[in-house]
């Protein structure tokens, strides 16, 4: 299992719709599963189902609907089904990454003049 939820699933949509497709699915979804659109459910079992649901519909959006977000999720889909799909346990090399070197991790960066000069 790639440990990622299937967003598109999720939203019954492909992987190819537009950002017009999704948001449409969303409200349809969204209609259909929240408390205030539908009567109580029958038992308290029932309406945490609905309320998983629910959670679930709205994370989808919240990633499908950002083109930022939607294409790192799309990329750790590509990357996860390319592992599942050889034969090795062994994990893709990050792009880059030379094997047994150390993972460079940049923070916040500070402008300094040249020569340490101050104005």
């Amino acid at each position: 299992m790639s440990g990622l939820p299937d967003f598109y699933a999720v939203l019954h949509i492909g992987p190819e719709v537009t950002a017009g497709e999704v948001g449409r699915a969303y409200g349809s979804l969204l209609r259909r599963y929240h408390p205030d659109t539908r009567p109580l459910p029958a038992t308290p079992a029932d309406a945490a189902i609905e309320g998983k649901a629910l959670q679930e519909i709205m994370a989808a959006h919240a990633v499908l609907a950002d083109p930022v977000q939607r294409a790192l999720y799309d990329h750790g889909r590509r990357v996860t089904g390319a592992a599942r799909g050889r034969s090795s346990g062994a994990r893709p090399a990050r792009a880059g990454a030379a094997a047994g070197q150390p993972q460079i991790i940049v923070g916040p960066l500070r402008w300094e003049r040249p020569g340490g000069l101050s104005q």
